[in-house]
């Protein structure tokens, strides 16, 4: 058994398939086959059950994928600590975001790193919250910034609260709640929204907080681009709620008012995995990153970030 043989079963197991294990580790598919099949003549078990649409492990398979991800674990960190006494910055560094981030420069903070950092391959991806966080748990992200309240995310993870900024209802001009010093849930209920994607941390926080209220909103446009739902409501076609760093950007003229008298508020959060040894580009990264945080806070005269393990 070598790590290699580890390693492909960890793969395929992740993705369910020897053709999509095969594209990530670039071999041929064949060669996934007939690694797997003389680790389980070695092991004299059955690793993977094999059908016409899908690779499922066995009850023997999802003991071997514990150990194997035990021993990779440990290597890995192996080299993590060899680097780390030879001084060597290196590596990749996988990260994963959400927008928007209010004030806090997050292009700012990767070109910062990566200056510091030239040996260090950043790699970057949007996806939904839901998705960021089972990549962290799957170990196929090293951090994410997502909207979350870093006390509510369990003991699988650590967070620090970066930004959190308010809410705000975009309207078209001339719109009758125009006029209005601040725009309640009640109100919302009452008029078209323009909302994002149903999967979107954004739409779900509003949803949330108007159900707490025994409220639902009036989806009549649904799109995934900001520019568009500014575009929309200043057309006339209905009202929306988004971060205000979004409202502030420039664009077609609208009006933009408060939500109240609760303010409603949308948290930007960096999350790691907490019980995962960093590799060091990773823990350089998240060192970098909550810094600027502090640095974000302080300029804004607001509460310096903490830690939630």
């Amino acid at each position: 058994m070598e790590l290699r043989h580890l390693r492909t079963i960890a793969a395929v197991a992740r993705h369910g398939s020897f053709t999509r294990a095969a594209d990530e580790l670039h071999l041929a598919q064949s060669a996934i086959s007939q690694q797997i099949r003389r680790l389980e003549a070695e092991l004299g078990c059955q690793v993977f059950r094999r059908t016409s649409r899908s690779v499922e492990l066995t009850a023997e398979g999802r003991l071997v994928l514990d150990y194997a991800h035990r021993v990779l674990s440990e290597v890995e960190g192996l080299h993590n600590e060899l680097e780390e006494l030879s001084g060597l910055l290196r590596g990749d560094l996988k990260l994963g975001g959400m927008y928007p981030t209010g004030m806090y420069d997050l292009a700012d903070v990767l070109a910062d790193f990566h200056e510091r950092h030239p040996g260090v391959k950043i790699h970057m991806l949007e996806d939904t919250q839901d998705e960021l966080l089972a990549m962290l748990r799957a170990d196929e992200i090293d951090a994410a910034f997502t909207a979350v309240d870093p006390d509510g995310l369990g003991e699988d993870f650590a967070a620090s609260l970066i930004w959190e900024e308010e809410f705000v209802v975009a309207l078209p001009v001339g719109h009758p709640l125009a006029s209005q010093a601040e725009i309640t849930l009640e109100q919302l209920a009452g008029v078209d929204l323009v909302a994002y994607r149903a999967n979107s941390a954004l739409r779900r926080r509003l949803e949330q907080a108007m159900a707490a209220k025994g409220l639902a909103p009036t989806n009549a446009f649904v799109t995934t681009e900001m520019g568009a739902v500014r575009a929309l409501v200043a057309k006339g076609l209905g009202c929306a709620v988004l971060p205000r760093s979004i409202a502030d950007e420039p664009g077609p003229e609208i009006v933009v008012r408060p939500v109240g008298p609760q303010v409603l508020t949308w948290p930007v959060a960096l999350v790691w995995r907490a019980a995962r040894r960093q590799p060091p580009a990773a823990k350089a990264f998240l060192s970098l990153a909550l810094a600027r945080a502090e640095e974000a806070a302080a300029a804004d005269a607001r509460p310096a970030v903490h830690l939630v393990a």
